[in-house]
C-alpha cells in the first residue's frame, strides 16, 4: 500500500456531480501528509463495504484550477450520499498525473479509463502492492529487504522508462543477497552472473534484445526460474520466454527523485515484502 488516509467526508464545488461523476471530497487536517499529486486506484472502505476508487491528489485544473490540495474519489460501483461519514482510502497504484481536460466531459471520459485500468490490473494482480521511496538510497534499501526473502527459482520482471530507476532497484537485489561488488548494467553483455551471493544472481538486461534467438544463444532459459535468482531488465522485449510464475516489479518516476515500485506477483509467485517490514 503506497498510502493511507481516513476522515469525514465533506461537501466540495458540485461540478462532478454536475458532469455525471460525483466524488467524496476528503477533510483535510492542516498537517495531512499527502502522497504525491497525481491519480491513484484507492481501496475505499465506508460503513456499507470496501469499494474500488479513483483518486484524485492536488489541483483540480479542469475544475477551478483552485491553489488548495484537494483529495477526491469517485466510487464506480457506488450510488448513493457520503457526506459526513468517515470513510478509510488505501491508496493502491499510481495511475497518472494531474492535468487539464479540454472541459469536464473529457476529464470524465478520462476516470472512466482511469477506473477500467485499475480494475484490469487489480483483476490481473490482486496481491499487488506499490512503495514510495524518495532517493536512490531507498530505492536500493527497499530492494534489499525483498532480496531478503526471495528464493531459489524467484524470477523478477523489472518493468519502466529509461531513467526509472531499474539499475538501482538491481544494485539493491544484489546487496540483499550479499553481493558486495560492483553491479555494472549488462547493457551490451545481455547477462552477468554473480555466485558470491547465498543465491546466484542472474542479471539480464534485454534493451539491446532484437530477436529472441539472441536469448536462447546463451541460454537464457536455463537461468529463469534455475538454482538463483533471474532479474531481468527491459523484461518486456522478449515477454514470451519469461514464465508464467515470476514477480513482475513496475518502477515509475514521479517528482524529482521519487520513485513509485509496485510489486505484482503472478502465476503463484509470493510478494516478498508481504511477508516482512520493510522498516526493520
Amino acid at each position: 500500500m503506497l498510502h493511507e488516509m481516513s476522515g469525514p467526508v465533506v461537501h466540495g464545488r458540485g461540478k462532478g456531480a454536475r458532469a455525471g461523476f460525483p466524488t467524496a471530497n476528503l477533510a483535510l487536517k492542516g498537517d495531512e501528509t499527502l502522497p504525491p499529486y497525481g491519480v491513484y486506484a484507492t481501496r475505499v472502505y465506508l460503513s456499507g463495504g470496501v469499494y474500488l476508487g479513483v483518486t484524485g491528489v492536488g489541483s483540480r485544473p479542469t475544475a477551478d484550477d483552485g491553489p488548495e490540495a484537494t483529495v477526491e474519489t469517485w466510487l464506480p460501483d457506488f450510488r448513493g450520499d457520503l457526506y459526513g461519514e468517515t470513510i478509510r482510502v488505501e491508496f493502491l497504484l499510481y495511475l497518472r498525473e494531474i492535468r487539464r481536460f479540454a472541459d469536464m466531459g473529457a476529464l470524465k471520459e478520462q476516470i472512466d479509463r482511469d477506473a477500467e485500468q485499475a480494475k484490469a490490473f487489480l483483476a490481473r494482480f490482486p496481491d499487488a502492492s506499490g512503495y514510495l521511496t524518495f532517493s536512490p538510497e531507498e530505492t536500493r534499501a527497499l530492494a534489499a529487504r525483498a532480496a531478503e526473502r526471495l528464493r531459489g527459482g524467484s524470477v523478477l520482471a523489472l518493468r519502466g522508462d529509461m531513467g526509472a530507476g531499474k539499475s538501482e532497484f538491481s544494485r539493491g537485489i544484489a546487496r540483499g543477497l550479499g553481493i558486495t561488488g560492483p553491479v555494472p548494467s549488462p547493457s551490451f553483455t545481455i547477462l552477468n552472473v554473480y555466485d558470491e551471493g547465498r543465491l546466484p544472481l542472474y542479471h539480464f538486461d534485454w534493451y539491446r534484445v532484437q530477436e529472441e534467438d539472441e536469448l536462447f544463444e546463451i541460454g537464457a532459459q536455463e537461468y529463469l526460474g534455475g538454482e538463483g535468482v533471474a532479474l531481468v531488465e527491459w523484461a518486456e522485449r522478449a515477454e514470451d520466454l519469461l514464465p508464467a510464475r515470476r514477480l513482475e516489479v513496475l518502477l515509475r518516476p514521479l517528482d524529482g527523485s521519487t520513485r513509485l515500485i509496485t510489486f505484482a506477483p503472478a502465476g503463484g509467485e509470493i510478494n516478498p515484502l508481504r511477508i516482512c517490514s520493510v522498516k526493520d
